[in-house]
């Protein structure tokens, strides 16, 4: 019974996943640090547009009402300031689950890919010898 030989074009293709692989990889890093940095702008804009609104209301209303309420409004003020970082957390968490897939995915290749070439050299010196 002959043996079933690695063809060239199966390591070929490994190598060509490979590359894929990591060429999104690379998209999903760069895409990563650019949308976090953009929540963390939009956040920090809405807090800052939420808290210029908040003094304007009360100033408006009238400017006594803060002095009795500082124990509510400052920790509410502290909170609102945490949502956004938060906020931006949770959907920075979706391209991280992304990434740790894609890497195992890479090293399951790299193995096969190892196992390909190993089994070609040695399926050439088999049959030199």
């Amino acid at each position: 019974m002959p043996k079933k030989g690695i063809t060239p074009q199966k390591a070929l293709e490994i190598k060509r996943r490979i590359q894929t692989t990591d060429r999104e990889l690379r998209h999903l890093n760069e895409i990563q640090w650019v949308y976090s940095k953009r929540m963390l702008k939009f956040g920090m804009a809405a807090w800052i547009f939420g808290l210029s609104t908040f003094f304007s209301a009360v100033i408006v209303m009238d400017a006594q009402l803060l002095v009795p309420t500082y124990s509510i409004w400052l920790p509410l003020l502290i909170l609102a300031l945490a949502a956004p970082v938060a906020i931006t957390a949770a959907l920075i968490r979706k391209f991280a689950l992304k990434i740790r897939y894609l890497e195992r995915i890479r090293r399951d290749l790299l193995a096969e890919y190892e196992k390909a070439i190993l089994k070609r050299v040695e399926h050439m010196v088999v049959g030199k010898g």
